[in-house]
C-alpha cells in the first residue's frame, strides 16, 4: 500500500515547504554563498522536515535544468509501445532533452516505485508514463510530484496531460463497417482485460452492437498470435451462426486467419475479419486484412512535444487525442456475396 511506502521527498517539496524556489533550495545544498542565512535556515529546517537526502541531479539544478526526461515503460517488446519511445526519444532530442527510459512491470507497485526513484535521482524535469496498465498510472500519477507526467495510450481526466488514440471511436468504426456490409452476428475478441485499449475497443464494439439492437458477444483474448490461433482453432464459429469477428488486435488476427486456413474456412467469403493497429505485416497476410490504423509514431511525438511545452510553461492544452482510420483490404466482404 502506498501509505506503507511513503513518497521519497524531492527538491520540490523543500522549496514549497520552506516558500522558496527549487533553484534557492539547490544553491543552498551547494553552499552558495549569495543565500541569506535566515533563508539558509528555513530551507535547512525543510529538509530536515522531509528527510531530504540532496544527490547529484538535485546538484547539477544549481547552476542549469538537467534537460532530461524521464520514461516509464512496459510492454516494449510489443511494436506500437516501442514505437512511442523510440519517436518520443527523437522528438526530445531535436529540442535539446536527453531521455532516459526505465523498464517496469505495471502489475507490481515495487517496480514502479524503484523505477520512479531511479529517474527522479536523475533530476528528470519531466515524465512520460508508456503503459496501458491503470493501476501503474494512477500509482505514477499519485507518487510523483513538482515535474510534469504525460501519460500516452491510457485513460486520462481532464486536468492531466495525456495523448492517446481514440480506442472507443476504433472500436465502434471496426463494428460499423462490418455491420454496413450486412453483417449481424459479429463476434469480438477482445485484449487483455487489465488494458485501457482492450477495454475501451471491447466498449466500442459492445455499444455499436447495442446501438443496431444486437447481441454483443465477447471472447476474452490477450495480444498473442498464438491467442488468435487457438481461439481460431477451437471455436467453430460458423457452427454459431458468426458471420464476421472484430478482433482486437493484428497480432491475434494473424494468428486467427492462419487457423482459418488450416480449418478450411474460407475468409472473406464464409467469414469476414477486422484487426487493429495495422501492423506491417497485415497488408501481406492471407487474405490481406482489413484493420483499424492507429500511428504510433505520431502518438509518441505529440507525447513528447505536449510535455516539453508543459515544462517550458507554453503548453496551449492538456489533451491530445488520435482517431484511429479504417483500412479496408480483402478480409471483409459483404454478406449477400457470401
Amino acid at each position: 500500500m502506498v501509505a506503507n511506502n511513503p513518497r521519497q521527498a524531492n527538491i520540490y517539496d523543500v522549496a514549497r515547504l520552506a516558500k522558496v524556489s527549487h533553484q534557492t533550495v539547490s544553491r543552498v545544498i551547494n553552499n552558495n554563498s549569495s543565500i541569506r542565512p535566515e533563508t539558509k535556515t528555513r530551507v535547512l529546517k525543510a529538509m530536515e522536515a522531509l528527510d531530504y537526502r540532496p544527490n547529484q541531479a538535485a546538484r547539477a539544478l544549481a547552476s542549469s535544468k538537467t534537460k532530461m526526461i524521464g520514461i516509464l515503460a512496459s510492454d516494449t517488446d510489443f511494436t506500437g509501445p516501442a514505437s512511442m519511445v523510440h519517436e518520443m526519444e527523437r522528438a526530445a532530442r531535436e529540442q535539446g532533452y536527453f531521455v532516459v527510459s526505465c523498464g517496469i512491470d505495471p502489475t507490481d507497485n515495487q517496480s514502479v516505485r524503484e523505477g520512479i526513484d531511479h529517474l527522479q535521482r536523475l533530476g528528470i524535469e519531466g515524465l512520460a508514463i508508456v503503459t496501458p496498465h491503470a493501476n501503474a498510472v494512477e500509482y505514477v500519477r499519485a507518487n510523483v510530484s513538482g515535474i510534469p507526467v504525460v501519460t500516452l495510450d491510457s485513460m486520462y481526466r481532464m486536468d492531466e496531460l495525456a495523448v492517446s488514440v481514440d480506442n472507443f471511436a476504433g472500436g465502434v468504426t471496426a463494428t460499423q463497417h462490418l455491420l454496413d456490409l450486412g453483417h449481424k452476428e459479429i463476434v469480438h475478441i477482445s485484449g487483455p482485460k487489465d488494458w485501457f485499449e482492450s477495454t475501451t475497443r471491447a466498449a466500442g464494439y459492445t455499444s455499436t452492437m447495442i446501438n443496431a439492437n444486437l447481441v454483443p458477444r465477447v471472447i476474452d483474448g490477450d495480444w498473442e498470435i498464438s491467442t488468435g490461433y487457438r481461439i481460431g482453432s477451437e471455436v467453430n464459429f460458423l457452427e454459431k451462426g458468426i458471420t464476421a469477428v472484430f478482433i482486437a488486435n493484428d497480432r491475434m488476427a494473424l494468428g486467427f486467419l492462419h487457423a482459418m486456413r488450416q480449418r478450411g474456412v474460407s475468409v472473406p467469403e464464409q467469414l469476414s475479419v477486422v484487426g487493429f493497429d495495422d501492423l506491417e505485416e497485415s497488408q501481406y497476410a492471407y487474405p490481406p486484412l482489413t484493420t483499424v490504423r492507429q500511428d504510433f509514431r505520431a502518438l509518441g511525438e505529440r507525447a513528447m512535444q505536449l510535455l516539453l511545452l508543459e515544462i517550458k510553461g507554453t503548453a496551449y492544452k492538456k489533451l491530445d487525442r488520435l482517431v484511429p482510420e479504417l483500412v479496408v483490404r480483402s478480409s471483409t466482404a459483404r454478406l449477400t456475396a457470401l
